[in-house]
């Protein structure tokens, strides 16, 4: 007799992602909203409902981004025109005016920059985000250890 085999094989997300999604495998909600921090000067970037950038875009121009602080929630609205797919040239810390843009790291989505802040939720621990300079890419990075403390379910973080 032949053994059934019962695993399916790997969809194309499961090649490219090593690992299921962070809300796949979370008890996250869509909206659950950041504090979020400059990794260098350590100072708030939060204004309300959303954190804020000083950008350039791929023509030069300077200005300022207020991005939604939820996560998975791509809103933003900023002073000088950036197209939706368009790839910052960009982005600094309003504060002490440091680039954040984390070098040496490419988005496995669309191959570009990557912006690193420190985020937490409510009072919890500060954990490094890193995610890419495109307004419409979900793509997002962070250390297995800081994604274990934002799924787990009984969580004093929460």
């Amino acid at each position: 007799m032949k053994e059934k085999k019962t695993e399916k094989p790997a969809g194309w997300e499961e090649e490219v992602w090593e690992s299921s999604p962070l809300m796949e495998r979370s008890h996250l909600k869509k909206d659950t909203y950041f504090e979020c921090w400059c990794p260098h000067c350590g100072k708030g970037l939060n204004e309300g409902d959303r954190a804020v950038f000083e950008i350039v875009n791929n023509r030069g121009e300077k200005g300022i981004s207020k991005v939604a602080s939820y996560l998975n929630v791509l809103q933003r609205e900023s002073s000088i025109q950036v197209e939706d797919d368009e790839e910052l040239a960009g982005v600094f810390c309003p504060h002490c005016h440091t680039s954040m843009i984390e070098p040496n790291k490419i988005c496995k989505q669309d191959k570009c920059k990557m912006v690193s802040l420190n985020v937490s939720v409510s009072n919890s621990k500060k954990m490094r985000m890193i995610f890419c300079v495109r307004q419409t890419c979900r793509w997002y990075e962070m250390s297995d250890e800081d994604n274990e403390r934002l799924i787990l379910r009984d969580s004093h973080e929460w």
